[in-house]
């Protein structure tokens, strides 16, 4: 490697490069921002990623099948099954049988389950307040509008 070019010496108070100022680059790095937090938070938790989207989907709906809770968050139902089981296991889901239909499971939230997603609500909160602190109102809204739109068009493409 050619030493004279470790020693390139950027004007002071230039601030980012371009490409930091790019929005793949922001989006990145904000997301890095969340994912650190939300990791630290689930190993405190003992939890997977997959998880903590149960949980809170579980929370949020009340009881559901063992399918179509894996489709509402985005996880292979071949890879739900262990995940379910695991959390069975922590003592956070009951799986029954759907009287309806025997061949159905559904899934609900134990009361420490409930207690473990009002855990994550508060805590996520807790992360959008500390990042958005910089932002006014108008402009949080203005983000996860944007952020929103930008998701749903992505996933319509998919």
């Amino acid at each position: 490697m050619d030493s004279s070019t470790d020693d390139v010496q950027l004007p002071a108070g230039t601030g980012p490069l371009a490409f930091q100022r790019t929005i793949p680059w922001l989006l990145a790095g904000a997301g890095k921002l969340v994912l650190r937090r939300w990791t630290e938070i689930q190993s405190q938790l003992d939890l997977t990623s997959s998880q903590h989207k149960l949980l809170l989907a579980l929370d949020e709906t009340g009881p559901l099948g063992q399918q179509r809770l894996a489709e509402l968050v985005g996880i292979d139902r071949r890879n739900a099954v262990p995940i379910i089981e695991t959390s069975v296991e922590q003592g956070l889901l009951i799986r029954q049988v759907d009287p309806a239909d025997r061949r159905r499971r559904v899934l609900e939230l134990t009361s420490h389950g409930r207690r473990v997603a009002k855990t994550l609500r508060r805590l996520s909160a807790d992360i959008e307040k500390d990042l958005l602190t910089p932002l006014a109102p108008a402009e949080r809204t203005e983000l996860r509008s944007a952020l929103q739109t930008l998701l749903d068009e992505s996933n319509n493409q998919h």
